[in-house]
């Protein structure tokens, strides 16, 4: 698979707001899905401990967000 056959960046939406990387303000994402270790890290009372991550198409910084 060549560059031309990656998928697009997209723009995210979170709650009615348009969503701009932290670090350079930027507005094209890929999405990605995660599994978080439980091993002392994070509270037991996770069901799924599942996130959605924002891959800034820029500069490659994570948004993770925990599904509600």
């Amino acid at each position: 698979m060549g560059l031309s056959d990656a998928p697009k960046p997209v723009r995210v939406e979170i709650k009615g707001q348009e969503l701009h990387c932290v670090i350079c303000r930027h507005n094209g994402f890929h999405r990605h899905h995660a599994k978080l270790e439980r091993a002392g890290l994070f509270t037991s009372d996770w069901t799924d401990p599942s996130v959605v991550c924002y891959e800034c198409d820029n500069c490659g910084y994570l948004h993770w967000f925990m599904p509600k």
